[in-house]
């Protein structure tokens, strides 16, 4: 059974050896978690002072889902510290792990990291089926608010002894809208708004990707844009007191039948051409150095 207590030891356990590691004087005011939707080429635009496997750190977690690299990068850009989630957990390669609530602590496990290590601000970016139909392969949407249909909910089950963690938590104060008005600014300034929109974001747990009914309910609900992660990630990161801020990459789009992605391979093609790296990479590192 889960035991709040052993996993908060388990946090400081982790956020120990990683003091051990880095600098003294290295103390991060943003996370970064890159998902499919944020490939690990993005670790080029950073004055790296620490990367670390995740299989070295003891008491975290390993990756299994191709784009996902599995290391821990601490570094700058800029003056701006960051630490880097060069990959993450999804909750269904852990499927066969008989308690729940102990799997949706482990995938949200870097955000209570993140938070012990003193960060203000936790980001995610993931890989997205475009939904909307005026959305290309390459655009990127800003989360504006997001559909949490990634039952159960990450809050789910005893409480951790946190503090300042409310049980029953609005969610109306993800995704700062601060920080969005930014990186919108930056993508004028850099000539690619027409490939930046903002909209919502819909996570199933995956691993099949949307049936045709999936995505003509999901459309008829409003939603811009489905992926399979980053929702319990912000729940936790809003309940534990960080700013959130969400990228969706699109890697395809959603035809007016419903007809969605076929492979995890044609998802990786649009990540790995190099316009759309660039433009997302450019965006990215811009902001993290005004922060």
């Amino acid at each position: 059974m889960f035991n709040p207590e052993s996993y908060i030891e388990r946090v400081h356990s982790i956020k120990s050896y990683i003091d051990r590691v880095c600098p003294h004087d290295f103390h991060p005011s943003i996370a970064l978690t890159l998902g499919s939707g944020g490939t690990s080429d993005f670790i080029k635009q950073v004055e790296v002072v620490a990367k670390i496997p995740y299989s070295d750190i003891p008491g975290f977690f390993q990756t299994t889902v191709p784009g996902h690299v599995g290391q821990l990068v601490m570094g700058k850009i800029e003056q701006t510290q960051i630490m880097i989630f060069s990959g993450r957990k999804h909750l269904y390669e852990l499927g066969y792990t008989p308690d729940l609530y102990n799997n949706l602590k482990e995938i949200t496990l870097p955000v209570y990291l993140a938070a012990k290590m003193g960060v203000k601000l936790y980001m995610a970016t993931n890989a997205a089926g475009g939904l909307n139909s005026g959305y290309k392969v390459g655009d990127l949407m800003l989360i504006s608010s997001h559909l949490d249909l990634f039952f159960p909910n990450p809050l789910f089950g005893p409480e951790l002894p946190w503090p300042d963690s409310p049980r029953f938590q609005p969610q109306t104060g993800e995704y700062n809208q601060k920080y969005r008005e930014l990186v919108l600014e930056i993508a004028q300034s850099q000539s690619v708004l027409n490939h930046v929109h903002e909209g919502v974001y819909v996570a199933l747990t995956g691993p099949t990707f949307e049936s045709v009914a999936d995505c003509q309910a999901l459309c008829k609900l409003g939603v811009d844009a489905v992926g399979m992660s980053t929702i319990p990630e912000v729940i936790v990161a809003t309940n534990i007191g960080l700013e959130t801020l969400g990228f969706s990459l699109i890697t395809n789009v959603v035809n007016s039948q419903g007809q969605n992605a076929t492979s995890h391979e044609e998802v990786q093609s649009a990540l790995n051409k190099p316009e759309i790296r660039n433009r997302f990479f450019s965006l990215l590192s811009t902001f993290i150095s005004n922060y």
